[in-house]
Parts: structure tokens; C-alpha cells; sequence
């Protein structure tokens, strides 16, 4: 089924994006079964946008104009777009679209076939600026900007490997397609949220209560400037309106946390190193625990250190070879590396480098069979290298040499096998990733726990009220303020 659809514009200012906006729909927007419809807010600008607008859309069809009496906000003119000015007798879905998103082609058709799915009530669209429906989210650059060039050579290079949709906690409000007859039946966005943010994550948590689901749709590319058509204290609003959506959805940070832990897949989480671009690929190296660290630190400059560039953690008092990067923070499992050399790797070793580096390099300093009176066997030492060894390359340190034939044979491997390998190995430690989140939560939750429970004990005792009695007749007492 291919749905018409209604594409609501709400315009408040910035008239260069809105432009851009207007002219991707003209040229991907089917006007024999979609409609656009834009709805001037009355900001600062009206007159100068308006008279632009229409001389930009000219007598088009398909494409309709309306103003408000005056500023409703994105909210209210949302509401007021789909529930008044349009009747919806002629469209059996709404697109909610950002004046400062530009559509690429086949964007809404890749929707409407998500929105078609079993139990789907909104669809959102992949972007460079919509947060965890960016591609690519995750940077090896950690100082690069996600560009529209950028997005457009990754999302094309890797969306092809990604499923059609993925189902996520909420959708994104810059491109937020969604049925019709859900509009009818639960209404669209709750003025608690006027003028502006959090409103559609309200929506899809409300429908959500009623079994439809919230999905991305990887094969559409919407491209999204981002805040340029909203005016305010943009902060204020998105810290209030965010407590009012954790008041209602209390499970809300949680969810959306569970989704970028192990809800994306392992194409998208590494799909900046999938596509690499610009500096040196990053490799990371952990050397707190080797015996004879700036040996090896030297072992692996002679290997790596022309074409990479290395960063390590390393013991007190040991010098790094010139040009590396040396930190004592343990790393961010979202700062993506290229490569990660593990030594002696530990399960926690592997469940952090399956989350973080898209090639592994396994050093192996000491025997992989050990006898049961060695701590390391009864720690399962064998039965890590067994779970490692079909995803890395197993060295001794002298081997080193061989491993880099390795990491750039896999660095020029085609595209596709090297999604279905990351694929296959973020399936095998995903479950170990789970319990060891799991295991942490509840031990955080048990801690919490103990600790709350301790301090009710404490107020509830004697000494305590004693204390605070004493208190009170002290500040009373002269001389006391």
C-alpha cells in the first residue's frame, strides 16, 4: 500500500533554509498522490518570507499556503496544519517536516514502505542532524563535524547494508511521518509542549501505550540544519520539557540508552570507519598491564607508526615513542577507534573493543593453554582466546609485522564483507556485553538501595533526632544566627 500523504512545512524564519526546503520538495515531492502544505507563523519575518515562499512555489500544484493569525508556535501550528486547515479526506498519512530539512530523493516513498510495516505508527528518517538517527553518529574524529558532503558519501555507501527500518524508543521530530487515523484517534501533539520540543517524543510514547511502534527508515536521507527554524531559550525549553517527559515516562533515558547500546547495528554503530575519511586511522593500544610495556610500545611504533596514529594507556614513569597520544582516563566505548591492538585480552577486554574498535590485533605474550594451577586458566584465559581468535589476528609480539599485513588487507576488503563480519562478531559478544550491563545495574541499583536504606535507619534513630533537636535549641541560643 502506498499512502497520500500530507506534508506539513510550519515556516517561522530562517528564509535560505526554508528555500532549500522548498526546493527539495519541488523536485522529490509526488504531486499526483502527496500534497504540501506550508503554514507561515508569523515570525519576525512573515511578510519577507511569505512573498518569497510564494513566489517559490509560484501556482504549483500540490503545493498550498497558509498563515496564522498570529504565533502559535511549532506546536500549535501543527495541530492547527492537521487538524483545521487540512480535513484529511484526501491523505491517509502526515509528514511533519522541518523548514530547515532538505528531502533527497525517494526519501518519502522509503518512509511510507516502512510506515506500511506491521504495528508501525511513525517513521523518522535517517540525517547529519538529528541526533541518534545521525550517520554517521559515532566519529573516529572526535574533533570533525558531521557535513552534509559526509553524510551523503556514508549513508550511500553503508545504508544499503542496513535493514529497511530498525524500531527505536521515539522517533525524530525534524521528519516525523505518521498515520492518519492514529491523528484521529489520539490526537497529535499535547500543548504541555508548546511551542516546541519533546512534543513528538509525547506522541510516540502515547501511541506506543496503544502497541504501535516508532522506526527509522534507512533508506531515507533527510538532511537537517538544525534549530534555525525555532527562535527562544532553546536550553530552558528542551531541560523543562524533557523533566515533563521523565515525569511521564520515567523508563524514557533508560530506553533510549538500552536503543544506542544494542539496538543499532554494528554497519551503523562503525560506519565512519566503514567510509574512512581525512586524518590517519586511529589505533589504540592498553599496555597498563605488560610486564615490559615500552618494549612493546617500541614494538608496535616500528609496526604501526607510519600510517596510524597511536594513542595507548600506559604504566606510571613509561615514555611513549614520539607522536603518540598517551592518556590515563579509560576510553569512551563510543569514541570509535580503526584498530585496536588487545594484549592478553581479558572477556571485559573484548566486550569494550567490540564496542569501540572495528579491527582487532590480539597480542599474545604468554602461552594460550595454561595449567589450573595458573590464575589465568581458572579465569578462563583459554576460553577467551578461543572466542576472540575468528575476529583477530593472533600474534606474539615479534609477529607484529604479520598483523599489519592483516589490519590493511581488512581495511581494502569489500564494504559488504566487512559489515557481515562486524555483524557476526558484535552477535557473538553482544550477549556478554548484555550481562555485563545487567550484572552493573544491578549492582548499582543494589548499591542505591543500601544506601538509601541506610540513611532511613540513620533518621530514624535516636541520636540522629537527638542531634537535631540539639540543633534547633542552638540557633536559637544569643549570638547565634
Amino acid at each position: 500500500m502506498t499512502r497520500s500523504t500530507l506534508v506539513v512545512v510550519p515556516v517561522y524564519g530562517d528564509l535560505d533554509s526554508l528555500l532549500r526546503c522548498v526546493d527539495g520538495l519541488v523536485e522529490h515531492l509526488d504531486t499526483d498522490r502527496h500534497r504540501a502544505l506550508f503554514v507561515n507563523d508569523c515570525g519576525p519575518d512573515a511578510d519577507t518570507i511569505e512573498a518569497a515562499l510564494l513566489a517559490r512555489i509560484g501556482d504549483r500544484a500540490g503545493f498550498r499556503y497558509e498563515r496564522n493569525d498570529h504565533n502559535l508556535g511549532f506546536v500549535g501550528t501543527c495541530n492547527r496544519a492537521v487538524t483545521e486547515l487540512d480535513t484529511g479526506a484526501e491523505t491517509e498519512a502526515v509528514l511533519l517536516l522541518n523548514s530547515d530539512a532538505v528531502p533527497t530523493a525517494g526519501f518519502l516513498d522509503a518512509m511510507l514502505a516502512v510506515l506500511d510495516e506491521d504495528r508501525t505508527g511513525v517513521v523518522t528518517a535517517r540525517s547529519d542532524n538529528a541526533t541518534i538517527a545521525s550517520i554517521p553518529y559515532r566519529l573516529t574524529n572526535r574533533g570533525a563535524a558531521r557535513t552534509e558532503e559526509r553524510t551523503r558519501a556514508v549513508w550511500s555507501e553503508v545504508a544499503p547494508l542496513l535493514p529497511e527500518s530498525q524500531v527505536m524508543p521515539v522517533a525524530m521530530g525534524f521528519c516525523f511521518l505518521t498515520r492518519r487515523e492514529l491523528i484521529t484517534e489520539y490526537g497529535l501533539f499535547d500543548e504541555a509542549f508548546a511551542p516546541g520540543y519533546g512534543e513528538e517524543n509525547d506522541y510516540c510514547l502515547r501511541i506506543a501505550a496503544h502497541g504501535w511502534l516508532a522506526k527509522i527508515a534507512n533508506r531515507a536521507l533527510v538532511l537537517h540544519a538544525g534549530g534555525k527554524s525555532f527562535s527562544g531559550n532553546r536550553t530552558a525549553l528542551r531541560a523543562a520539557h524533557q523533566r515533563e517527559l521523565e515525569r511521564r515516562y520515567p523508563f524514557l533515558p533508560d530506553a533510549v540508552a538500552a536503543y544506542q547500546r544494542h539496538g543499532t547495528t554494528a554497519t551503523e554503530r562503525f560506519a565512519d570507519v566503514l567510509v574512512p575519511a581525512g586524518p590517519a586511522p586511529r589505533l589504540a593500544v592498553d599496555l597498563r598491564h605488560v610486564a615490559d610495556a615500552a618494549r612493546l610500545a617500541r614494538q608496535i611504533d616500528t609496526v604501526f607508526g607510519d600510517g596510524f596514529a597511536l594513542e595507548a594507556r600506559l604504566p606510571a614513569g613509561t615514555p611513549a615513542p614520539d607522536g603518540w597520544t598517551v592518556t590515563t582516563d579509560d576510553p569512551d566505548p563510543d569514541d570509535l577507534v580503526t584498530v585496536q591492538v588487545l594484549v592478553d585480552p581479558t572477556p571485559a577486554d573484548l566486550v569494550e573493543a567490540n564496542r569501540r574498535a572495528a579491527h582487532w590485533v590480539v597480542v599474545r605474550t604468554e602461552p594460550t593453554t595454561v595449567p589450573w594451577s595458573s590464575p589465568q586458566h581458572r579465569a578462563g584465559a583459554d576460553r577467551v582466546a578461543a572466542l576472540a581468535r575468528p575476529f583477530a589476528d593472533e600474534v606474539t609480539p615479534d609477529e607484529l609485522e604479520s598483523a599489519r599485513e592483516g589490519v590493511e588487507n581488512s581495511l581494502l576488503a569489500p564494504l559488504d564483507g566487512t559489515s557481515t563480519f562486524l555483524e557476526r562478531r558484535w552477535a557473538t559478544f553482544l550477549p556478554l556485553d548484555l550481562a555485563a550491563a545487567a550484572a552493573s545495574a544491578s549492582s548499582s541499583s543494589g548499591e542505591v538501595t543500601r544506601l538509601r536504606r541506610e540513611l532511613n535507619d540513620l533518621r530514624a534513630s535516636r541520636s540522629f533526632r537527638t542531634g537535631q533537636a540539639i540543633a534547633k535549641v542552638a540557633s536559637r541560643l544569643p549570638g547565634r544566627r
